[in-house]
């Protein structure tokens, strides 16, 4: 990884876990994300992962959650995150968003939070979301990026949270 990408790392981990915290409630968003006990989840872009820990909290023993990202750095830090905190029903993978190798219909729910600039096509991106939920699985999105229409059905928005069903 170039040192510009990890100098870019640490500063954006830095305002997550520091600032970020004192601002935004990560369990106030996740309940808007429509996380629940029991699902398996997918988190993409975990980034520092200010979210992954609130969220395998949330779908407690009985789910898991499944945090990717592009970046080395913050998959190695929230590896260490989850295995500082003791958590078992977690994990995180270096994987691209667009073209993650993983088993078809895997998951309840997958959340997108932060993605301003994501990295890759974002088209591709939402085809493999779609691949990857569930049969009326639930997509939850921050901000103002939609999913196709074509893939996602809209289900309610909850502040900057959308959720969306699988078309």
């Amino acid at each position: 990884m170039s040192r510009t990408n990890r100098l870019h790392f640490k500063m954006m981990s830095l305002v997550h876990e520091t600032l970020y915290g004192l601002f935004r409630d990560p369990y106030k968003v996740l309940d808007a994300a429509g996380l629940e006990p029991g699902q398996r989840v997918l988190e993409v872009g975990c980034g520092p992962g200010f979210f992954t820990i609130p969220a395998a909290h949330i779908v407690g023993e009985k789910g898991s959650v499944l945090a990717l990202d592009i970046n080395p750095a913050a998959v190695e830090h929230v590896r260490r995150k989850i295995r500082e905190a003791d958590v078992t029903n977690a994990e995180v993978i270096l994987a691209d968003a667009a073209s993650t190798g993983l088993p078809a219909a895997s998951f309840d729910l997958a959340f997108v939070f932060g993605f301003a600039r994501p990295r890759g096509d974002m088209t591709a991106i939402w085809r493999e979301l779609h691949r990857l939920l569930k049969p009326g699985g639930i997509l939850s999105v921050e901000g103002r990026i939609r999913p196709p229409e074509e893939l996602f059905e809209f289900s309610k928005r909850q502040g900057r949270i959308s959720q969306f069903r699988k078309a």
